[in-house]
């Protein structure tokens, strides 16, 4: 750790205290959920009430990320993590008089709500905070900490009572707020907001070693890179003109990618295919977030050393040759079950490399790229949009089923496989790379602009 940064580690490391209490209150229903199906606390649900419980968590998300883009750029980015440590501490609250169905629904409703928020902001702030050299791997590492803490939640959960858990789960949104609250406001949002001496105090915070000259010399050039993205429109007509339409294209086309190939979409096919090969796993949630907390230190590792386009192509070569292999098992298995059923743990493999390979490039890297390549004035706007785009995912789920019903199952896995290829030629295509650059060099490559200083930077460091 650079002493001189020793604050943007500081930093990250609040971050991630938040995003894994995040993790940890969104897991509750791994385990709470089914402790109340099994009889383990002291009131019952209903399928109709499960069933709506769970519906509440997307309209939570939506009305978060909604919320978040207006008091993001009103009051800024830490004010805003602030709130949602707040709102899902009161939602901890309802978890622990939790009695009767609509109490979870509050509560739900409530952390979700908050989720929303830490979700949209976190990448902007971090984004603002962190230099260029070094933003990509500790925007991951707070992403991680997300499965850490649902993996937590997964590991006590089972060893504790429901009754002990939602009576000390305020706990963590509690820590989340005192981690928060000391932390250092976005230079670049002071900066836009008029707040000019605040925003250079913080910025030598940012930077403890470096030189009064340098401070102010970068200070300037911060200064006129937020004034000149400032003189464009931030409306929505800003956020889709000429300006910002490169990065639109790719950003959203990244989007779309993730969304046909994420969770949501294939949501259940992971267990049908563990069923269909004849293979049982009792701990299958710990081995999806132990897999996802381990190639996320990978890829937060990797970000910013090979670079986010590296990573994202092979993650779509990953996805797609794991969803071939699962293709042909099955398609081969319709006409030789017997001599094919001997070998159903190359279903399990590719299975395993589906999920590294999502959790290393398609799952992480879109999104520090959403956030990179946009710039101030419809950054926000941006992000918000691309996250509402994401639930998407939920329509197309069902469209996915009807196709299972009417195509197969083999013809489900053949499309996931072809999808993931149109990705890496699109990524190989459109997306530059985008690794130890500033947030100016960035835009001035998506602009097409040689006449700069390329070592010229504005973000917080050379």
């Amino acid at each position: 750790m650079e002493a001189g940064r020793k604050l943007q580690y500081v930093v990250t490391c609040a971050v991630s205290i938040l995003t894994s209490t995040m993790g940890f209150i969104y897991a509750w229903s791994m385990v709470m959920i089914r402790k109340i199906w099994l009889g383990k606390a002291d009131f019952q649900l209903n399928a109709e009430e499960t069933k709506w419980f769970f519906n509440i968590a997307p309209i939570g998300l939506l009305v978060g990320t909604v919320f978040a883009g207006y008091i993001c750029d009103k009051f800024g980015r830490r004010t805003t993590l602030l709130t949602a440590t707040v709102i899902a501490a009161f939602g901890s609250i309802f978890a622990a008089i939790s009695s009767e169905a609509w109490l979870l629904y509050v509560m739900q409703g409530l952390w979700s709500f908050s989720l929303g928020i830490v979700w949209t902001v976190r990448n902007i702030y971090m984004a603002e905070i962190v230099d260029p050299d070094i933003r990509g791997g500790l925007t991951l590492a707070t992403r991680f900490m997300f499965h850490f803490g649902s993996l937590l939640m997964v590991l006590i959960g089972e060893t504790v009572s429901y009754r002990a858990m939602n009576n000390w789960i305020i706990i963590a949104p509690l820590l989340s707020f005192a981690a928060i609250y000391p932390i250092p406001e976005s230079p670049y949002y002071l900066l836009k907001v008029g707040k000019e001496e605040q925003a250079r105090k913080e910025l030598s915070s940012l930077q403890e070693n470096v030189g009064t000259e340098d401070i102010d010399t970068q200070f300037e050039k911060m200064k006129m890179h937020v004034t000149m993205e400032m003189q464009n429109s931030s409306s929505f007509f800003g956020f889709i003109s000429n300006i910002s339409r490169k990065a639109l294209i790719i950003t959203f086309g990244i989007k779309l990618f993730s969304i046909s190939l994420g969770p949501i979409v294939m949501q259940g096919l992971d267990s049908m295919i563990l069923e269909e090969a004849d293979i049982d796993l009792t701990f299958t949630d710990m081995i999806d977030l132990g897999i996802k907390v381990g190639v996320g230190i990978l890829s937060a590792l990797l970000v910013d050393r090979v670079g986010r386009r590296i990573l994202l192509l092979w993650s779509f070569i990953g996805c797609s040759l794991s969803m071939t292999v699962i293709a042909l098992y099955f398609g081969v298995r319709d006409y030789y079950t017997q001599a094919i059923q001997s070998i159903g743990y190359v279903t399990f493999a590719a299975l395993i490399i589906l999920l590294i390979s999502k959790s290393l490039g398609l799952a992480s890297i879109k999104e520090v790229i959403e956030v990179e390549l946009f710039p101030l004035n419809v950054r926000v706007m941006a992000v918000v949009t691309l996250y509402v785009f994401e639930g998407l995912g939920y329509s197309l789920e069902k469209g996915v089923r009807e196709f299972e019903s009417s195509a197969g199952r083999v013809s489900v896995f053949w499309t996931f496989a072809i999808i993931a290829i149109h990705g890496f030629i699109f990524t190989y295509l459109v997306l530059p790379e985008t690794k130890r650059k500033s947030l100016k060099e960035i835009q001035e490559m998506l602009r097409g602009d040689e006449n700069v200083n390329k070592r010229e930077i504005t973000t917080i460091q050379d």
